[in-house]
């Protein structure tokens, strides 16, 4: 029980650390540093909460090969956005720019 206590608050402090970070301008490094924060964390959950630390052999492939497959759902949709191009279609009206909504023109 002592060890699922500090894993929550080993989690805690984590939570804190990328609640605090996010009010840093590191620009890009601020992304790489929640998502290694949030993978420490999804870390301690298998590991402690989960008990994947002790389990069978089976179990912890299952849970690696779910984990892969995950990453590469997420890694296929991400390279289907970025490459993906917007086009209307001809009967849909172009919408005006933020721009055009705020000069003062419009106005």
């Amino acid at each position: 029980m002592k060890r699922l206590i500090e894993v929550w608050l080993g989690l805690m402090l984590l939570l804190a650390i990328s609640t605090f970070s996010a009010l840093l301008p590191l620009g890009i490094l601020n992304t790489i540093l929640n998502v290694a924060i949030a993978v420490a964390k999804s870390l301690l959950v298998l590991m402690y909460f989960m008990q994947l630390r002790r389990s069978i052999a089976l179990l912890r492939l299952v849970a690696m090969v779910s984990l892969l497959t995950l990453t590469l759902f997420f890694v296929l949709a991400g390279a289907d956005f970025i490459t993906r191009t917007i086009e209307r279609a001809p009967w849909q009206a172009a919408q005006p720019s933020v721009a055009e909504d705020y000069s003062p023109a419009a106005r």
